[in-house]
């Protein structure tokens, strides 16, 4: 399955992404939604890919979508393997379920080898899955948050992101703040309660450090747009 939003993508992101659509429906929200703006890392290449991997998989270790011992190029590498023999998230009742089964798939470790960039966005589609399916999220919803990280790691941590899901924050209006997307009141809707979460995290903050780290954060995020 390929979907149209795909052809408007560069050669190397519609291939990653004509790779991950193999996965099937379930993923339709990741590839609409996170796929596109992910699409300036995954062109940055491998390594910028990695770090935001690496975040994921703290992320998804924390939120129990993942174990310890598991990585988001793991997983990503089994579910394009799996999809290939027609193992994918619609034969199941959850998304954890599908995962076990992703868990206890037979993986040909040389099948993927050269296709890192794949494997690392496959996974963190099934990894986006799983926490919009624990979070009762829309499709696509939780993935939006990796697209923040390779402007301003630092910044967007584990941690904070971690804090996000969390708190029942609108995942999607934080993103659009970030990306300096949202209307006056909403921006400052959404502003006042990030400052709020930063204060719960460190009490001992004031209100105007707060905000000069969110705008700086909002400053690296706009800087990658097109």
């Amino acid at each position: 399955m390929v979907f149209p939003l795909l052809a408007f993508l560069s050669p190397i992101v519609t291939a990653v992404g004509a790779s991950v659509a193999s996965i099937g429906p379930a993923v339709a929200g990741f590839c609409a939604n996170v796929l596109p703006t992910l699409a300036i890392y995954i062109e940055k290449g491998l390594e910028v890919m990695k770090m935001i991997a690496q975040v994921a998989n703290t992320l998804a270790t924390v939120m129990d979508i993942l174990r310890p011992n598991e990585t988001v190029e793991d997983m990503g590498d089994r579910a394009l393997q799996a999809a290939e023999q027609g193992i994918v998230p619609e034969q199941f009742d959850s998304h954890a379920d599908y995962v076990d089964a992703l868990r206890n798939f037979e993986l040909d470790p040389d099948k993927n080898k050269d296709k890192p960039l794949e494997k690392i966005v496959a996974g963190l589609a099934v990894v986006s899955g799983g926490l919009d399916d624990k979070l009762g999220l829309a499709e696509g919803t939780a993935g939006q948050l990796f697209t923040l990280v390779g402007a301003n790691p630092d910044y967007f941590s584990a941690d904070r992101l971690t804090q996000y899901l969390k708190s029942g924050q609108d995942i999607a209006a934080v993103v659009d703040y970030f990306a300096g997307k949202l209307g006056g009141a909403e921006s400052l809707d959404v502003e006042d309660g990030l400052v709020d979460l930063e204060k719960n995290r460190a009490p001992e903050q004031d209100d105007t450090s707060i905000r000069a780290r969110l705008y700086q954060a909002q400053s690296a995020i706009q800087a990658t747009e097109p």
